[in-house]
């Protein structure tokens, strides 16, 4: 399914190119791709603990459970980003529970599991033309809350995904690797009611520290959520 085409710049040193693309939905006999894509980009991180490492058989079956990537292609047809979203239902990965949302909202949630991007086409906006894509599916298919994880140490797609609409709700650690449960990842996690259109009134606001998770966490208990980033101070504005 084509979802948009249109025109990208490839960074390659101190040259620019511009190259046509096309953002469309890819197909299960695809996910190898996909996969080698995800561990191409991991491999380049200086800092492993921005990125959560997906299985591809982990990946296939979420497919199967109605899961869709969105893919941009350059005219080569190489995969250059990808968006992968999931619908959790009402199992333990379902990130509304983590902001307590109501049982009966729970089946509405899609979540943004993670979206990459090669590094010779950074610059070009893909999180947020994926977004933009994905956001009209999700109406359709009928999904009302959007949810997805970032990392505190990621600025730059907090930065996006907060431009897009999401607030801080949580921030935990996540992806456990097995009983001890202070093993896991520190997240955000964020959400957007895609059917509310009402700016939130608050009576209170501070700004912290994006490094002082401890702070940040006390906030949330006491019914802060996060909702702007300022990127040359590193640091979150929250209100009540």
């Amino acid at each position: 399914m084509e979802l948009k085409r249109g025109i990208l710049a490839k960074y390659n040193g101190n040259n620019t190119t511009n190259h046509p693309y096309i953002m469309r939905l890819i197909k299960l006999e695809e996910l190898e791709k996909v996969v080698s894509f995800q561990n191409f980009v991991y491999d380049l991180l200086t800092d492993k603990q921005i990125l959560y490492i997906v299985s591809y058989e982990d990946m296939i079956e979420d497919m199967k459970l109605g899961a869709k990537i969105i893919g941009i292609f350059n005219k080569e047809d190489e995969l250059i980003a990808y968006r992968h979203i999931s619908f959790p239902g009402l199992s333990d990965r379902n990130l509304g529970k983590d902001i307590q949302l109501p049982e009966n909202e729970l089946v509405k949630v899609a979540q943004l599991e993670r979206t990459l991007v090669h590094p010779d086409y950074r610059g070009n906006n893909l999180q947020r033309i994926t977004f933009q894509g994905a956001i009209p599916l999700l109406k359709e298919l009928g999904y009302r809350h959007l949810l997805t994880t970032i990392s505190p140490f990621n600025l730059f797609s907090l930065l996006n995904t907060m431009q897009n609409g999401l607030k801080i709700k949580a921030l935990k650690q996540k992806y456990q690797t097995g009983k001890d449960t202070n093993d896991g990842l520190w997240r955000f996690i964020l959400h957007k009611d895609l059917e509310s259109i009402i700016d939130i009134d608050y009576t209170q606001s501070v700004t912290v520290p994006l490094e002082d998770l401890e702070t940040q966490q006390n906030l949330i208990n006491d019914g802060f959520i996060g909702v702007e980033l300022f990127t040359q101070s590193k640091s979150v504005k929250y209100i009540k």
